[in-house]
């Protein structure tokens, strides 16, 4: 996204105007702040008259000035907005892999929490399944999970991991835990090995 930024009018807002007058009588006072502004265009004895006000003047122009342009930086807005969905979705798959039965070890190693963190997270959504589902003794259903975890793997794209894999696997077979998931295609990718280094056995680890 090219970077550039979007003038916005504040107008009529006194409280905001003061706390526009009181930043940039902050930012004199500083080395940097200072050349910045003379740079931008401020005189040295608009500068000078505005350090040397007291509060009671800079509410009454604050009252007086009818608008504010400032700058909104589109691509740092977009960032930090995609950082804050991206997180969301973290915590949200975080949740839904420990109320799901996925061990402390995989969701710390997914997720780069603690395992305090996880304990914690299991503890407030009222102690969340830990134990073991028991894999199927079904030789088809175990074989139908292994031709599911091969079709997800081929079509996964390149920034998928194993934490969506497991996510997609685990909704194609609910009634499992993802642990028992997790473990049946460990020995999948162990006895047939794998054509992709992503999904190598490396991948899926021994957690």
């Amino acid at each position: 996204m090219t970077s550039r930024s979007v003038p916005v009018d504040i107008r009529g807002n006194e409280q905001f105007n003061f706390f526009v007058l009181t930043e940039v009588i902050r930012v004199i006072e500083t080395e940097a702040g200072l050349d910045q502004l003379l740079l931008l265009g401020l005189t040295p004895e608009l500068i000078d008259t505005l350090r040397t006000r007291q509060t009671r003047d800079l509410i009454d122009l604050a009252s007086r000035m009818r608008s504010i342009r400032i700058n909104l930086s589109v691509s740092e807005i977009s960032g930090h907005l995609d950082g804050i969905d991206r997180q969301r979705r973290d915590d949200e798959m975080c949740e839904y892999f420990v109320r799901n039965g996925a061990t402390r070890s995989l969701v710390t190693r997914l997720f780069k929490r603690s395992s305090d963190e996880v304990r914690r997270l299991r503890d407030l959504l009222g102690g969340a399944s830990v134990g073991r589902t028991k894999l199927p003794k079904e030789h088809d259903v175990v074989d139908h999970i292994h031709i599911v975890w091969h079709e997800i793997r081929r079509k996964a794209g390149p920034a998928e991991n194993l934490r969506d894999w497991l996510y997609a696997l685990h909704q194609k077979f609910p009634d499992y835990s993802i642990d028992s998931l997790h473990t049946c295609v460990k020995e999948y990718e162990s006895f047939y090995g794998s054509d992709d280094s992503n999904s190598s056995t490396k991948a899926l680890g021994n957690h």
